[in-house]
């Protein structure tokens, strides 16, 4: 836009606030050397040298000045305002905007501006005013984008019919089992669940049954030739694919924060005529929503446990009450690794698993425990995401857990699905639960057998069509998250994606493609553990690195005396990132060395799950004394009542 035209705007504006009676009168004398004051401090100041403060300050100043010129009738001083003043202004104005925003700065902006900020220009700055326009057209653009209704983004998917079978009910009822015996039968069909060792377990089950079956995840891809089913996690679905037979599995997990979209984006988008949805019953409601949605049709078929679950009457005592059988449930993998180190002291062997634990380690200590070689299982509530282990009882250590935000008490929905481990059917007639401390069976009894609320939420993800806009990325992503959609969705959470974007703009200049939004995309949402820094490390490497070869750099394993196990896992999430980093970005992947690190690295971590897990046990820092079992803190009691001279002093 020309500057003269910003400056009639300017003008125009100052005279519409010239006309409004001033709050309080001034002399003439004063009103004179202020306007002198000013004036010289304008002529004086050179553009992009201003603070936004101060120029708001300089705003609100001539907005003074144009009252008392209108309100007296001084025409010299509103020629001097119109001639050189309001240019001088302009160009502050200017001078302290970004390139984009300059090139915003349109009629359009304008016509915004008086519509519905009639007058802010004279008390704040261009600079201060263009984000909130710039919010309202990206806005715009997004609503002219994305369809106001999610399942409209597949329109081809909306000229098929669909038939969904839905096989509701708790765990341990055998759903997932009835929907893949039809699997078995697809000409082309494809298996998606949450967990890479579930797709492991449907990719060894289609074998056993003579079926040919490829495996896909974010971590590796198991081919076979002349594949009919395709095993996969639900992030790695294709929706371009045509496919006869569906299973979707854990369905209810359609409300979870950080991945629930994957779970609405295949119920809306996959293209197939027959599509199988194992769920929990609180999902019902959701699932069958988002299919009348898309005008399909579905039947249910409901099942029951096969075994029946009884709660004990009195608390656990560890670890006096262990046997053989038990699935010990702790909320941290320091928990579980203390858990498991006072076992191991008290000689009881015990397999572990936890959600940072390689996906073949976890395979392995399952192994273990199905093949009575440990004697009971400790493990996070991973294990009530659809693994089959042959336990015979649930027992809770714990009763809360710290969800990112702060520790609250476990929800119905989360007692019933680890509960629901118990009592393996064909290996058992009962399942058992039980907790430690008395307060904590309580909890644990009231939520075992409870109803669950249904789920009122399902969660969408970012449309991928948005990165056409012209807007920065964290911008778009903003500010569709801050677009409240129709109920019942809800926007998946984009905070890891935001600090990764974070991170890469701290090296922006370094990164070839940084401009390019599909590019950056791709590097921001790779998933990856951002609490790890060595692993988000490697992450801005290969941003920065990813065009310098055709393939990236491997990651290097720094062994450390007192790196412990964590050294090994972060090692593997770095060959997980290797993989994942440069199949997006189609670099070259050295097979044969990553499964050779990988089967090492395994090797390594397993000989800690093995022996030595004594060394995780939770003891005092100063006198080495054992904490008690789930203790938040690092010292006893007597050592934290004691200051450097010995005397006691109080907990607070």
């Amino acid at each position: 836009m020309q500057k003269k035209k910003l400056v009639q705007f300017y003008l125009e504006q100052y005279e519409q606030a010239g006309k409004k009676r001033p709050k309080r009168s001034i002399s003439t004398a004063e009103m004179q050397k202020r306007v002198q004051t000013l004036f010289r401090t304008l002529r004086s100041a050179k553009p992009g040298r201003v603070n936004v403060r101060l120029l708001e300050d300089y705003h609100r100043q001539l907005k003074n000045i144009s009252v008392y010129a209108h309100r007296k009738n001084r025409a010299d001083i509103l020629k001097k305002l119109q001639e050189e003043v309001l240019p001088k202004l302009v160009s502050l104005d200017l001078g302290i905007l970004l390139e984009e925003q300059k090139e915003g700065m349109d009629e359009t902006f304008l016509s915004w501006l008086q519509e519905n900020h009639p007058g802010a220009i004279c008390q704040e700055t261009l600079f201060t005013l263009y984000p909130e326009y710039r919010q309202h057209m990206v806005q715009g653009q997004i609503y002219e984008l994305v369809p106001t209704r999610p399942e409209m983004e597949f329109p081809e998917v909306r000229q098929m019919h669909r038939h969904f079978i839905l096989h509701i009910g708790p765990t341990n009822s055998g759903k997932t089992y009835r929907s893949l015996e039809r699997l078995k039968l697809a000409r082309n069909g494809v298996y998606l669940g949450p967990l890479r060792l579930l797709a492991l377990e449907v990719y060894e089950q289609m074998k056993k049954y003579k079926v040919p079956c490829t495996m896909r995840t974010g971590q590796e891809c198991l081919e076979e030739e002349g594949s009919r089913v395709m095993a996969s996690t639900i992030e790695m679905a294709d929706f371009d694919e045509n496919y006869d037979i569906a299973v979707i599995d854990e369905a209810q997990l359609v409300a979870d924060h950080d991945r629930g979209h994957s779970w609405t984006k295949a119920i809306l988008g996959l293209r197939a005529p027959e599509i199988h949805i194992c769920m929990s019953p609180a999902a019902e409601q959701a699932i069958c929503h988002l299919i009348e949605l898309c005008g399909d049709d579905y039947e249910a078929e409901r099942y029951e446990r096969k075994t029946d679950l009884v709660c004990e009457e009195h608390p656990f005592v560890f670890p006096d009450d262990v046997q053989k059988g038990d699935a010990l449930i702790a909320f941290s993998k320091k928990s579980v690794l203390d858990v498991a180190g006072r076992l191991e002291e008290a000689g009881i062997n015990a397999s572990v698993i936890y959600g940072s634990l390689p996906p073949e380690i976890r395979r392995r200590q399952m192994h273990l425990f199905h093949k009575g070689k440990t004697k009971v299982v400790v493990a996070t509530d991973a294990i009530g995401m659809g693994l089959n282990l042959p336990v015979r009882r649930i027992v809770f250590l714990q009763a809360e857990k710290f969800d990112g935000i702060s520790r609250r008490p476990l929800k119905t929905q989360e007692v019933k699905q680890i509960a629901g481990r118990a009592g393996r059917f064909g290996i058992y007639d009962t399942g058992y639960v039980t907790a430690m401390g008395e307060a904590e069976l309580a909890h644990v009894r009231n939520h075992y057998a409870a109803e669950e609320d249904p789920l009122t939420q399902v969660n969408l993800g970012f449309p991928q069509i948005l990165l056409d806009i012209d807007a920065p990325l964290d911008e778009l992503l903003r500010i569709w998250h801050e677009v409240t959609p129709t109920e019942p969705f809800i926007k998946e959470n984009i905070d890891e994606a935001l600090y990764l974007y974070d991170q890469a703009k701290s090296c922006k200049q370094m990164i070839d493609g940084f401009q390019d939004k599909h590019i950056l995309y791709k590097m921001v949402t790779c998933p990856i553990d951002v609490k790890d820094k060595k692993v988000v490390e490697l992450w801005l490497q290969y941003c920065c690195t990813y065009t310098a070869d055709v393939s990236l750099e491997k990651p290097v394993l720094h062994r450390e005396k007192k790196g412990g196990i964590q050294q090994y896992e972060t090692y593997y999430k770095q060959l997980d990132l290797y993989y994942q980093f440069s199949h997006r970005m189609q670099k070259v992947i050295d097979e044969d060395w990553l499964g050779d690190q990988r089967a090492k690295t395994e090797m390594q971590i397993m000989k800690y799950l093995t022996k030595g897990k004594q060394t995780y046990i939770a003891r005092c820092r100063y006198c080495g004394k054992l904490l008690p079992l789930g203790s938040p803190f690092q010292v006893c009691d007597n050592c934290y009542g004691r200051d450097s001279s010995g005397r006691r002093r109080s907990r607070r």
